[in-house]
């Protein structure tokens, strides 16, 4: 009888399994097999986010060789770079023509309105008649600028004393006594300013001898400075060249 037992218990140990599977493991269990699907799909997730991850850090041509897609993204980028480097460098050359034409026309300026200018050298008055001859021949020449200059410039008027075109002025102070031997002075703080008005004609003639900025009378013993004050306004027409539309400017000139 033992012997038979024996033989039936062998018999089921090399018996043929039909199959291996997750419900054979869990044994029937279903909170088991719940439990095993639950962490195939967190881990098939957790690959999806880093493939996903992966893609995102790619450069262009790993992405179009990941997926063979043509990068519209990078072409839209370039393009972006492209128009954006084309803006700065006609904005650039737009400000050169501007700084240049500035610096030509501050020169001309000088050599205009200032007696015996030369360039690069300091300018200093030491008398009394070099300071009116300088005054009058700034004058006269801004009278003088439409037959004179090179350049085509045009008064502005409006802009000075009383309306005037050009206003000469001088700053003093309201009283001034100095007196070097006995190491004295006696000065009011407050500070005078005296001008006059000047108005070109509209075809002016010859510098006239006899006008009213040279009746002007300057306070040298309490002197503080002179200015000559005008706008001029010009078209840099250098700019047709590069097919660009002409810039208005206006100088504001100070004469010092």
């Amino acid at each position: 009888m033992s012997v038979i037992n024996s033989l039936s218990e062998k018999d089921e140990l090399f018996s043929p399994v039909s199959s291996y599977s997750s419900h054979d493991l869990s044994g029937g269990n279903p909170r088991l097999t719940s439990l095993v699907g639950s962490e195939l799909r967190q881990q098939q997730e957790e690959e999806a986010l880093r493939r996903k991850l992966k893609y995102f850090f790619m450069s262009p041509c790993d992405k179009y060789h990941a997926k063979g897609r043509k990068p519209f993204k990078l072409v839209l980028q370039l393009l972006k770079i492209l128009i954006v480097t084309v803006q700065l460098v006609l904005f650039g050359l737009s400000n050169q023509m501007v700084v240049t034409f500035k610096e030509e026309n501050t020169a001309s300026f000088k050599h205009l309105f200032l007696k015996d200018y030369r360039d690069g050298s300091s300018m200093a008055i030491h008398t009394q008649s070099e300071l009116y001859s300088h005054i009058y021949y700034a004058i006269d020449q801004y009278l003088a600028l439409p037959q004179t200059s090179v350049g085509r410039y045009a008064y502005v008027w409006g802009e000075g004393v009383n309306g005037s075109a050009l206003s000469l002025c001088q700053r003093y102070y309201k009283r001034g006594i100095i007196d070097p031997i006995k190491d004295t002075f006696d000065i009011d703080p407050q500070v005078i300013t005296d001008c006059v008005g000047v108005d070109p004609l509209p075809n002016p003639p010859s510098p006239p001898d006899y006008s009213d900025y040279k009746n002007f009378t300057l306070q040298f013993h309490k002197l503080i400075n002179v200015t000559i004050q005008f706008q001029l306004k010009a078209i840099n027409i250098q700019t047709i060249i590069n097919n660009e539309i002409p810039d208005c400017y206006t100088f504001a000139i100070m004469v010092r």
